[in-house]
């Protein structure tokens, strides 16, 4: 295999690991209802069997199915170093393709919550391990001048994720049939087996390699990064926290979690369908930023996109209380297009622009530890909170002023945090 041909063919069989993550946010979204047994009379009972049509279970459980994925993923991403340092850069990927096939199985085959709770938790071990180490791995194989273009295409294949996930739900939203979606991600994971073992990184002769995750040259560990002294630094984990916290603290996570129960109110049927064309703009978005960041810079970006974040949670919801589609639509995709042009890709960019080489591993772990934790909590509160808020299903809308003043708080505090880490480097 040619060198070129080699790191295509690495490229593509690593932004495959993206792609499930975006697979596992959006795998249940669609199909809620076909797994949850929602269309079937109150007390229903699957009759007993290897597979069950269904699995019973309130709107407070299913939140529970699905964001519990962010704890897999916490621990995911929290070991990824570990991992490889015991396995090396492939062997990592490895691991993480293997627990999401065995994940994959225990929802796609679950009779019980206990099972799909399993399962997800499996699934998000994976995805922690994967997200953690894609963008290490593109900048690896990447030719300098294509770097960052090559750094972009990890956020968009989590789109293209996205997207499969929720499209796969318009053929397969039915009783049983919802299994085979996570049939998608077994054979995915078993074709990113195979494929490691013709996966060859730069300057290795057999795939394999026993490096660490992220650069090891003498890094500070993560208490040396809490006790430093250094303005520069201490203040520049303060932006690394505040913006990896401000992607969650929006909202965008139970918003791709749960567009179609959110939406199922104002557009019935059709949730799914205006679902789908949500997650499918966000992908030419996504793009985007890899052509202005040089120029504007990460901060003028992540204002803009956490300001307009914050008037379209507001529209989106009146618009919902009101049971307005064209509002509901319009400042939803709103919502998703100014997170998919900032928070969504340049909240990663922010950990090399405002910390020193050698304090990165230890302040990318703690942002990525903080960014799964606000997921986790956030996601699991919502469908709970929502129907708290809610007056009897009546205001459904109202959890997202909640969202309008939380990216407000978002927008002062990335300006705040900027403006003193740039008057601690004058002063350095």
């Amino acid at each position: 295999m040619s060198s070129t041909v080699g790191r295509v063919f690495a490229f593509a069989w690593a932004v495959s690991h993206a792609l499930q993550y975006g697979l596992a946010i959006t795998g249940l979204n669609g199909i809620s209802d076909a797994v949850t047994c929602a269309d079937k009379p109150a007390g229903y009972i699957p009759t007993k069997g290897w597979v069950t049509p269904c699995v019973p279970m309130d709107s407070t459980r299913f939140g529970f199915v699905v964001s519990i994925f962010t704890v897999g993923g916490l621990i995911g991403s929290l070991s990824s170093d570990y991992v490889a340092r015991k396995t090396g850069r492939i062997g990592t990927f490895r691991v993480a393709a293997f627990a999401i096939l065995i994940g994959s199985v225990a929802v796609g085959l679950g009779a019980s919550v206990p099972a799909m709770l399993f399962g997800r938790v499996v699934i998000g071990l994976g995805c922690g391990i994967a997200t953690a180490t894609v963008p290490v791995f593109l900048a690896e194989i990447a030719p300098p001048s294509i770097r960052q273009a090559l750094g972009i295409t990890n956020q968009l294949f989590i789109v293209v994720g996205l997207l499969t996930g929720q499209a796969l739900s318009l053929p397969l939203a039915k009783e049983t049939i919802w299994r085979w979606v996570f049939a998608v991600s077994f054979f995915l994971a078993i074709a990113q087996l195979i494929g490691s073992l013709f996966v060859k990184t730069p300057g290795s002769s057999d795939g394999e390699e026993e490096q660490p995750l992220l650069p090891s040259e003498e890094p500070m560990s993560i208490r040396e990064l809490l006790t430093s002294q250094d303005p520069v630094i201490r203040r520049g984990l303060v932006v690394v926290i505040i913006t990896q916290l401000a992607q969650q603290a929006c909202g965008i996570s139970p918003v791709m979690y749960f567009s179609t129960r959110i939406l199922k109110p104002v557009f019935s049927a059709n949730s799914r369908m205006v679902a789908l064309a949500v997650v499918a703009w966000k992908i030419p978005l996504t793009i985007l930023p890899a052509f202005v960041i040089e120029r504007a810079g990460s901060k003028p970006i992540l204002l803009v996109s956490s300001g307009f974040m914050a008037i379209s949670a507001l529209l989106l919801a009146i618009g919902l209380n009101a049971n307005s589609g064209p509002l509901s639509a319009t400042s939803i995709v709103s919502f998703v297009s100014f997170f998919s042009i900032g928070l969504g890709p340049v909240v990663w960019v922010v950990l090399s622009q405002v910390m020193p080489p050698q304090a990165r591993t230890a302040a990318g772990a703690i942002g990525i530890a903080l960014n799964w934790t606000a997921n986790g909590l956030i996601s699991s509160a919502f469908l709970p909170l929502q129907q708290w808020l809610s007056r009897d299903g009546k205001y459904e809308g109202n959890i997202f002023y909640i969202f309008a003043v939380s990216c407000t708080v978002v927008f002062i505090a990335i300006r705040q945090s900027y403006a003193a880490f740039n008057r601690a480097k004058t002063a350095d």
